[in-house]
């Protein structure tokens, strides 16, 4: 925040927590019939796992790049 970037692990965690929590109250919503709360949920639910799935990459493409940078460190 404020010009500092949060970690992608925090980002990863709290997205992956927050998407379940928005899965597991939009299924409390259909059991309710309460549509326009399902609907809701649902689309910060995916929301959530997307931002998951986008800070989980970003790690993954951290380590391919510090990989790479090591090995081109360490023919040197």
């Amino acid at each position: 925040m404020f010009g500092r970037r949060v970690p992608p692990h925090i980002v990863f965690a709290s997205s992956v927590a927050l998407a379940a929590l928005c899965a597991v109250l939009a299924f409390l919503a259909a059991q309710s019939q309460s549509w326009v709360w399902v609907a809701v949920a649902a689309v910060l639910a995916v929301w959530f796992a997307v931002d998951a799935f986008r800070s989980f990459s970003w790690v993954q493409e951290k380590k391919r790049l510090d990989a790479e940078k090591a090995a081109r460190n360490g023919h040197r």
